[in-house]
C-alpha cells in the first residue's frame, strides 16, 4: 500500500524517468480518496474499469515528462493496483460484496431477495 510519492518511486524505477513523470497518473488512481477516506475508495478505481479509464484519459501510451520516452500507461496503472492489492479485480468482484438495496432499482422484496442470493460461480470444497 502506498501514496503517490510510494507509486511514484517506484514506477521511476520499474520504468525510468523521474518520479514526477509518473505522478499524475497514481493521483488518478488515488483521486477517489478525496471522496471515501478508507480503503474503500479502490472499489472505484483499483480494477481493470480504472485501467481502462486511465488508458482513455492518458492514451495508450504515457509520455514522459522529463525525458518524452514512452511508457506503457497500463503497465504503470497495473504495477499501482497490483502494490496497493496484490491483484488486479474486476468492477465485478467488488460489487459482488455489495449488498443490492431496494432503492437501487426499484425491486420488490422477492426480486431483491433472488438478486442478493444469486452467484455467477459456485465455489467448490476443492476450492483454494
Amino acid at each position: 500500500m502506498g501514496d503517490i510519492l510510494f507509486h511514484s518511486k517506484s514506477s521511476a524505477r520499474r520504468f525510468g524517468g523521474a518520479p514526477e513523470d509518473y505522478a499524475p497518473i497514481h493521483k488518478f488512481l488515488d483521486q477517489s480518496k478525496l471522496y471515501i477516506a478508507d480503503w474503500r475508495h479502490r472499489a472505484l478505481l483499483h480494477s481493470t474499469f480504472g485501467i481502462s479509464l486511465c488508458e482513455q484519459f492518458f492514451g495508450d501510451l504515457y509520455t514522459r515528462p522529463s525525458d518524452g520516452e514512452l511508457v506503457s500507461t497500463r503497465a504503470i496503472a497495473e504495477q499501482h493496483i497490483l502494490e496497493d492489492l496484490n491483484a488486479i479485480p474486476t468492477p465485478a468482484e467488488f460489487l459482488r460484496e455489495m449488498p443490492l438495496r431496494r432503492w437501487m432499482n426499484g425491486m420488490t422484496a422477492e426480486q431483491k431477495r433472488r438478486m442478493q442470493t444469486f452467484s455467477v460461480e459456485e465455489e467448490s470444497e476443492n476450492d483454494p
